[in-house]
């Protein structure tokens, strides 16, 4: 006779969601795709998938002990990625948005037959765009959470669980099924045919290039940070695990250094500043930064991990530049003086608080200079 685990209910507020999982569930598993993030990829370090339980009971472990204070603990404050289902609960969170920026201006390209898809593999963000290839419509966008940031939010936190805890093949498997995913979506949102689809065409940073294509990250985890096989990937769409009826071709698109991927390229083409005569930068602020600069002759990149930057990550008090985050900091009269995004209650501060923080606090003599 076969058992199965008890199932318990978890109502989300404010946002009224109800899930259902087994007994035993890590809630990272459950909350990830509800908006939690998990900026140091659930060790227990950064404070930043903080929940608060408001009815049922979650237990509490040594390490969030450590992070959390008796008073937050009294309070129903609990660290999603420390803790597993083992009642009926209620949960209060944040809900994470992702807003994405749509530009109609018109472009070249050189018209095809049938459909095309293209896809961005952000550290954070997944977006996809079905597109006619003949008139060079966009027939519809999907959005989604890269499923691997639940095990880190910044691309170095993933090379680690990659390569030191063993989890590649799992990362690999996340990104190529959300992929499929957005792109099944697009096709039941559009009711465009999908028989007429020829091709997918993949951008991305390094990493993420490397593990969409199951390459080996061993080489992105220590100086000099050198990849060995960046080059553009080819594969069927059924090697993939997608059920797509034309089995087009998808193609990951070469990147241009260690941390400078194949978005960055992207970039380039379009905007032509390949072709330009006179110097321009191209800046791609994402979790993975990057600063392009040249023209026809020569062009120079740099790349930097900007995401902390903006997300405050692994700071107890850190959060996203999201409503209810201190993004500014002045000293005036002797004082400091917050700017909070949303006009709402402060939740945190995002990276650009900090740094404004710190001057301030050295123009006010608050900190010393050493």
């Amino acid at each position: 006779m076969s058992s199965s685990k008890k199932l318990h209910r978890i109502t989300l507020q404010p946002i009224g969601a109800v899930l259902e999982a087994e007994e035993g569930t890590p809630l990272r598993d459950l909350l990830f795709e509800q908006g939690v993030e998990f900026p140091c990829g659930g060790q227990g370090r950064c404070r930043g998938c903080k929940v608060r339980v408001l009815q049922g009971h979650v237990s509490v472990n040594a390490a969030q002990r450590e992070h959390l204070s008796e008073e937050e603990l009294a309070q129903g404050w609990r660290l999603a990625c420390q803790s597993r289902l083992e009642d009926d609960l209620v949960i209060e969170l944040r809900q994470w948005d992702a807003t994405i920026l749509v530009n109609d201006a018109a472009f070249a390209f050189t018209p095809g037959e049938g459909l095309g898809i293209a896809v961005d593999v952000g550290t954070t963000t997944v977006v996809a765009q079905l597109l006619d290839l003949e008139k060079g419509y966009v027939l519809g966008v999907k959005t989604a959470l890269n499923p691997q940031a639940r095990y880190g939010a910044d691309v170095m936190s993933r090379v680690n669980y990659a390569v030191a805890e063993g989890g590649a093949d799992r990362l690999t498997e996340l990104i190529r099924h959300e992929v499929g995913r957005l792109i099944h979506q697009l096709f039941t949102s559009s009711q465009a045919d999908a028989a007429r689809l020829r091709k997918i065409t993949l951008v991305g940073n390094t990493v993420m290039h490397h593990l969409f294509c199951g390459i080996d990250l061993e080489p992105l985890s220590h100086t000099p940070f050198e990849p060995v096989n960046d080059g553009m990937q080819v594969f069927r769409g059924s090697e993939l695990g997608w059920n797509l009826p034309a089995d087009p071709v998808v193609r990951f698109l070469p990147c241009l250094g260690g941390f400078v991927g194949s978005d960055l390229l992207a970039g380039i083409m379009a905007t032509g500043m390949h072709q330009s005569d006179e110097l321009s930068v191209l800046m791609d602020l994402g979790t993975n930064g990057e600063i392009l600069l040249g023209n026809r002759e020569h062009i120079l990149c740099a790349s930097t991990a900007a995401g902390p930057a903006f997300e405050g990550a692994r700071i107890s008090m850190g959060m996203r530049a999201a409503t209810g985050a201190i993004w500014r900091v002045t000293a005036t009269d002797h004082r400091l003086d917050v700017q909070v995004l949303g006009n709402a209650q402060p939740r945190g501060i995002c990276g650009s608080g900090l740094v404004d923080a710190v001057a301030a606090g050295l123009e006010l003599r608050l900190i010393r200079p050493t």
